[in-house]
Order: structure tokens, then sequence, then C-alpha cells
């Protein structure tokens, strides 16, 4: 029974039963596909500053966002990339696709990087707080591994990228 229909998410709790026969009460948010994208432009990362209501604070990570209902997967990263912090790009490729919490959300991430070959303004949504930080790889693993970086998406991205260039 859908509970809250919210502007992004929606909450279902319902009774289903399981393989082994037990009922449980299932509480389920309803979450959209979403995309998330490591920008490479160099030997950097472009990462973003951005504060979350959620949590009351700022976090690093890379930019991401909703692959609207009729949308393509890659045409939301081209879009998120645009809007978030200005970036044209020429190569993408995925690095991995999954659910973020299947505990008790459906949300299905793809997350892919991209090559930057070129940086204009930023367009945000006017509920986005952003700065654009562009930094350099080692330094964004090392801010990785020192936690300032806590964003697990984030960690995902540089971690299977560095992976697949033979750096980590």
């Amino acid at each position: 029974m859908i509970i809250y229909k919210g502007r992004r998410i929606t909450l279902d709790v319902s009774s289903v039963i399981l393989p082994n026969g037990h009922e449980m009460k299932v509480e389920k948010v309803i979450f959209p596909r979403a995309v998330a994208v490591l920008p490479i432009y160099g030997n950097n990362v472009i990462l973003i500053k951005q504060y979350r209501p959620a949590i009351g604070k700022y976090i690093i990570e890379i930019p991401a966002g909703v692959v609207g209902d009729d949308e393509r997967v890659e045409d939301a990263l081209v879009r998120e990339l645009r809007e978030e912090v200005g970036a044209e790009i020429n190569y993408y490729e995925k690095l991995f696709e999954g659910f973020t919490s299947p505990g008790y959300s459906t949300e299905y991430l793809f997350i892919y990087y991209a090559n930057v070959k070129g940086l204009g303004e930023p367009k945000p949504e006017p509920h986005e707080v952003i700065n654009k930080l562009i930094i350099g790889i080692g330094e964004a693993y090392d801010m990785l591994r020192k936690g300032e970086i806590n964003d697990v998406k984030t960690a995902l991205a540089l971690t299977l990228y560095l992976n697949l260039k033979g750096r980590v």
C-alpha cells in the first residue's frame, strides 16, 4: 500500500510472503533509476561539493542524478555532467550497475566514467547547491583513503576507474 508519494520517492508498506513461507511487513522506498559519472579531465577528476539536506551538510561526490522515465541512461549522463559541472564529453564507459540499498530501496544506479573535452558554466537545478572541484586523480584517491570522500558511489567509481587503468 502506498503511504507516501513525494517529488522523488514513494513509500510502500506491504505484507509479503518470503520464499521460506514466513510473512513479513516490507517498508520499501520506490526510487527511479539513477546515473553517476566520474568526469576525467586530463590527469584530473571533476568532483562536486554538494549540500545534501537529508544529512545537513556538504559532501564531496561525483555528478549524479535521476534518469527520466523516457530517458536513456546515456542521455541522463550527458545532461547531468552539463548541469552539475558544465562538462562536454567525448567518451564514456560503464564501470558498474546495481542496486544501491536493496534492503529498503528499489534504486538502481549506473556508474560511468567520462572523458571531458571541455568545460563551460554549470547550470544546476534550483534545489542543487554545488561547487565544482577539479583535482588530481592521485589527490582524489588520497582524499578517499583519508575519509574526506565518504560517498559510496564516488568511492566505488574512483576505485573501479583506477583499477581499470592499473593505478591501484
